[in-house]
């Protein structure tokens, strides 16, 4: 057991360091796993892999990725384009409505797509209060590359868990679903 007392010895290969990063790991950890037990510490494991899946990927978009286009979209904004891409002429209280979102939220979320001429509103014939949505050319362009883009993830996942693919994406699911429904429960949340 590596000692605490301020004593160092030299690292040789006869003597390997005491202070290790697996040596620094398994004493941070030993008494995590002492006192939790092993199977809270594996949960607080999965905890970690999955926030470090989540860092992971917002890092990789927290910039904006352009989709083909000039202009940086971010996550949100891309599945308000596709979105409205399905759905072209949709109305604001749909387009809510299907993506679960507040009407205050979309509304603020299309500004910023209209000013970036990626969508565009037009007043609704039948209901002249009423506005719709549509993609602009640029909007449609980025829509396609945000299709294609969904494609090369879906190859490269078929790539790398081969035959089993299709068991993983419905594992997957089923335990993301799960984690949601946990998560929403454990934050009190409805």
């Amino acid at each position: 057991m590596p000692s605490f007392s301020g004593h160092h010895q030299a690292c040789s290969n006869h003597n390997p360091c005491a202070h290790s990063l697996s040596s620094i790991d398994s004493i941070v950890r030993l008494p995590y796993k002492r006192a939790m037990g092993d199977e809270k510490m594996r949960f607080n494991q999965m905890l970690e892999a999955l926030m470090a899946f989540v860092d992971a990927i917002n890092a990789s978009h927290s910039k904006g990725v352009r989709f083909g286009t000039d202009i940086r979209i971010h996550p949100a904004e891309i599945h308000t384009i596709a979105a409205i891409g399905m759905n072209q002429g949709v109305s604001l209280t749909r387009l809510a409505e299907n993506l679960k979102i507040s009407k205050p939220t979309l509304s603020e979320r299309i500004k910023i797509l209209v000013g970036k001429g990626l969508v565009e509103k037009r007043k609704n014939p039948e209901d002249r209060k009423a506005v719709t949505l549509w993609l602009t050319p640029e909007g449609k362009k980025a829509d396609q590359h945000h299709t294609l883009h969904h494609e090369e993830l879906y190859a490269t996942f078929r790539q790398y868990f081969g035959e089993e693919s299709s068991q993983k994406i419905d594992l997957f699911t089923r335990s993301f679903q799960e984690l949601m429904l946990f998560g929403k429960d454990a934050d009190g949340h409805d």
